[in-house]
């Protein structure tokens, strides 16, 4: 069972794109019953402009996305409930007995579609993640998985969350995705502890949400797992010296170099620094002869780390790969980063090759792979649109969640650390999180939460990203 809205004609945007998507939901489901009405509004970003969002909270490491709010409305929304009495069919008998099992699993899926005054229903990130949802939901099914879905519109801000907390946690819920606002996310991640109910964020991380919490999962890689691969990228690649960490001289820029040190320090069981660390002045990357003379002369730099990853720091950093561009000469070295050089649109395709930029991300999409063009052909033939990353995430999370709960059941957590999945765009390696690793040294079995820990360094090769390591 999926409980969607059927919408009416809508005033503006893609009407195809959205008609479609809702006849897929209602192909998911035998029988259809109305049990509730309401009208919803839905937030939409314009069209015309690109989202720019930060991918790291400063202040904990949070991975997240902001929406713009604000935009044209459109005509509101019903909500049916499109039942299937009868589910999907297990094979018992091949599954193993020792796992506390089920034959349909209950999930409340919280998500902020806010359709109301959506204008192109294609471009909503959040649509986007719910059709690629939709199409796992009717895969799974072919696979006997039996999934008793309720889609639960958070209409960004407004949804009164604390309002419906036991419903959402009542005994027979197995799994909960989302929500997006961080406050409420906070706020569900306590309640599924107390009531021992499994909560998925696919879109917020980090490290201070919740703490000794057995039934929350993080499905992105905080702040420091970004700053370990490239450290683990460094020492794999570059020798020590060969690598210089460049920033603002400000108290925050400091403490990420002494981060990365530390952490060398530790892999490598080395006194010694690692890293170089280079401070370059403000005035010289705007209006001065040379920005970068002083870290080039007499060394031998290999590569450059900018550990920038907020859009406001988008100018630094633009500002730093023009100046490097300009002042190499004949020098050889890469640039490594967080999301923000892969996202940015002030960080122009010259500046891939000319200073070889590699990225650690995650969920990194290789169009080029056999599978994404299936998978994008299939969308487009459902919905009539192309797919973005946000539908192939949607996608994913739902096949890696729904197999799991089918193989191992109801304490499917358990048992995700086993070894590390890849799916269209996502690879899996969850493992348990210690916000005190000497707790961790203590007792191994006293863990703050599940987290991801997987990514990737990318690199520009020839006229696209590819995977480096």
């Amino acid at each position: 069972m999926i409980s969607v809205r059927n919408h009416r004609q809508l005033l503006s945007g893609n009407r195809i794109f959205f008609l479609l998507l809702m006849m897929s939901i209602m192909a998911c489901s035998a029988s259809k019953s109305v049990v509730n009405k309401k009208d919803v509004q839905i937030v939409k970003s314009d069209s015309d402009k690109k989202i720019k969002r930060d991918t790291i909270r400063p202040e904990d490491g949070v991975i997240r996305d902001d929406i713009l709010k604000n935009q044209p409305k459109m005509d509101t929304v019903i909500w049916h409930d499109i039942s299937d009495e009868k589910g999907a069919v297990n094979d018992k008998n091949s599954r193993d007995a020792h796992f506390n099992k089920k034959d349909s699993y209950r999930i409340n899926m919280l998500i902020p579609l806010n359709s109301d005054e959506i204008v192109d229903p294609a471009a909503s990130r959040f649509v986007q993640f719910y059709a690629g949802a939709l199409l796992a939901f009717e895969e799974l099914k072919q696979e006997g998985v039996s999934l008793n879905v309720r889609v639960i519109d958070t209409d960004e801000g407004s949804y009164q969350l604390e309002r419906h907390l036991d419903e959402l946690t009542s005994d027979s819920i197995d799994m909960i995705i989302g929500p997006f606002d961080r406050d409420q996310l906070r706020t569900l991640a306590e309640k599924c502890n107390e009531k021992q109910v499994y909560l998925v964020s696919p879109w917020q991380t980090s490290s201070k949400l919740t703490q000794q919490n057995p039934y929350y999962i993080q499905m992105k890689p905080n702040l420091r797992e970004h700053f370990n691969k490239i450290v683990q990228y460094s020492l794999t690649n570059y020798k020590q010296g060969e690598v210089v960490l460049v920033g603002q001289n400000s108290g925050e820029t400091k403490a990420w170099f002494q981060y990365f040190q530390d952490e060398a320090q530790l892999i490598n069981k080395n006194k010694k620094e690692f890293f170089g660390s280079y401070f370059v002045n403000l005035d010289s990357l705007k209006k001065g002869p040379t920005a970068f003379y002083n870290l080039f002369k007499g060394k031998n730099v290999k590569a450059i780390i900018l550990p920038n990853y907020s859009f406001q720091d988008e100018n630094f950093v633009y500002s730093c790969l023009r100046r490097l561009a300009a002042e190499k000469g004949n020098k050889t070295f890469s640039v490594i980063g967080m999301p923000l050089l892969f996202d940015s649109d002030k960080v122009e395709f010259e500046f891939y090759h000319a200073l070889q930029i590699k990225v650690a991300i995650s969920d990194f999409v290789d169009k080029n792979e056999e599978k994404i063009k299936v998978f994008r052909r299939t969308f487009l033939d459902k919905y009539g649109e192309i797919p973005t990353t946000d539908a192939i995430r949607g996608y994913d999370l739902i096949m890696y969640m729904g197999r799991n709960l089918y193989h191992y059941g109801k304490e499917f957590a358990k048992y995700l650390s086993r070894e590390s999945t890849s799916y269209l765009q996502s690879t899996y390696d969850i493992q348990r999180a210690y916000i005190d690793v000497d707790k961790m040294m203590d007792d191994p079995e006293h863990f703050d939460y599940y987290e991801n820990k997987y990514l990737d360094i990318i690199g520009f090769k020839g006229d696209k990203w590819v995977k480096m390591d």
